[in-house]
């Protein structure tokens, strides 16, 4: 991991298409701009890992569980 220190106004190129500038620090807080090509994706890292669960868990169900799954929300919607 490269460790560098930048303040407020300062950027960090990575690559040849996107760049990090830092805009605000404040406290124990950073603010961050991030210039990047539209095709490369930009995420919070808790977004992506909230997204791989859910990738993983959707591989993890089954016709059947699905089935009955679908059964009781029909049951809970025909009682509503």
């Amino acid at each position: 991991m490269l460790v560098i220190r930048r303040r407020p106004g300062e950027s960090v190129l990575i690559g040849d298409g996107i760049e990090i500038e830092i805009l605000e620090t404040n406290g124990g807080q950073v603010k961050l701009g991030i210039r990047a090509p539209k095709e490369i994706p930009v995420l919070r890292k808790e977004v992506w890992l909230t997204g791989c669960e859910n990738e993983a868990a959707s591989h993890s169900v089954t016709q059947p569980s699905l089935a009955g799954l679908v059964e009781k929300v029909a049951e809970w919607r025909s009682r509503t």
